[in-house]
């Protein structure tokens, strides 16, 4: 992956726990490795296809010489997500931020802190069976879209299917969403289950009727199996309400885990779209 690199821009501002860091302006150092694909801005040699290293710099400045925060761990981590949704052409920043002239006794270069972030793919499961079905599955799709954390959503169509586990008895309406999140796997988790909880989902038996569900089926390539947490979803290659969907939106997704394609997961079954909106 090609990298922006801006090195040591120095900016005055006030951040600090001490009182006097927050009346006496001091120095702050500010390092940004951005990952970015050069392929089209050299192609072009168009600015627009690449983040302009000033207007960076600018988005700096600004940030951190108009707020004030306690923590230097609280600029990296805010400035690390503002010049991600601002340019949109970064999949990736690593913020790095020094105080030279921390108050503090001994001697040395300066104090200071690093946080990267970056953008991941993930695929999230969704699912219906009880009330106002569509209905749930919107106010899904809407939180996920008024959360800046995601971007380039895109929902799956949404089918009908039966029950999966032998315990809930009404049927489902189903869909996959596709975006790119900040969020870790964990943070994603916790969102979900806000989500859930927005929906009125109550957790009374695996598998039960539920007004709705959503579940983490992919994130990246990468493989987790811990207690409340599964990363592929485990049923996914089982599941037809799941697949056809996912098929839908990336039939060459590879399952990172089997190492098959998800074409290629289990025979097409027919299912149907929903006539209800």
């Amino acid at each position: 992956m090609d990298k922006i690199l801006i090195e040591n821009y120095e900016v005055v501002a006030l951040h600090g726990v001490n009182l006097e860091e927050k009346v006496n302006p001091q120095r702050f150092l500010v390092s940004v490795e951005m990952s970015t694909d050069f392929y089209e801005a050299a192609k072009t040699d168009d600015l627009d296809k690449t983040a302009s290293y000033s207007a960076v710099c600018k988005v700096i400045k600004s940030f951190v010489g108009e707020n004030s925060f306690d923590l230097i761990e609280t600029i990296a981590c805010r400035l690390a997500k503002k010049i991600l949704l601002t340019f949109s052409n970064l999949t990736a920043v690593k913020v790095t931020v020094k105080k030279p002239d921390a108050p503090m006794k001994g001697v040395f270069d300066y104090v200071g802190v690093s946080t990267e972030l970056a953008w991941h793919r993930v695929y999230l499961g969704l699912g219906s069976n009880m009330g106002d079905r569509h209905g749930y599955l919107d106010l899904a799709v809407n939180m996920l879209e008024g959360d800046d954390n995601f971007r380039s959503l895109r929902e799956s169509t949404r089918i009908e299917s039966e029950p999966y586990g032998g315990v809930a008895d009404m049927v489902f309406v189903n869909s996959v969403i596709e975006a790119q999140t900040l969020y870790t796997p964990r943070q994603l988790l916790d969102v979900v289950h806000d989500i859930e909880k927005a929906g009125d989902r109550v957790r009374k038996e695996r598998w039960g009727n539920r007004t709705l569900d959503l579940d983490i089926l992919f994130y990246d390539d990468i493989v987790l199996d811990e207690p409340d947490l599964s990363i592929p979803h485990p049923d996914t290659h089982n599941r037809d309400f799941v697949l056809n969907p996912l098929r839908e939106l990336n039939e060459y997704l590879m399952h990172p885990f089997l190492r098959k394609r998800v074409k290629d997961l289990k025979p097409e079954k027919l299912t149907f779209p929903t006539e209800e909106k």
